[in-house]
């Protein structure tokens, strides 16, 4: 279930294809999970932004309907 990980530090948008991210609180880092198995760490995160799309929306209710062993309604807000 990969998704697209679009963030920026700065100006320019940056997109990776991730597996997954994880977020460090205590040592302030983002963690991104690809499908080759290797991780990026991205360090002094408070400084960045991030956009998820709704591929990541998608992914997440699929994992969720694993996990779950029945269906996830996903309802449209706004």
């Amino acid at each position: 279930m990969e998704y697209k990980f679009t963030y920026r530090r700065r100006f320019f948008w940056k997109t990776l294809v991730v597996e997954g991210h994880r977020f460090e609180k205590e040592t302030n880092r983002m963690e991104l999970f690809f499908k080759d198995g290797s991780v990026l760490s991205i360090s002094q995160w408070s400084k960045y932004d991030l956009k998820l799309g709704t591929d990541w929306v998608l992914a997440v209710k699929k994992q969720m309907e694993k996990e779950a062993g029945q269906p996830v309604p996903v309802s449209k807000i706004g």
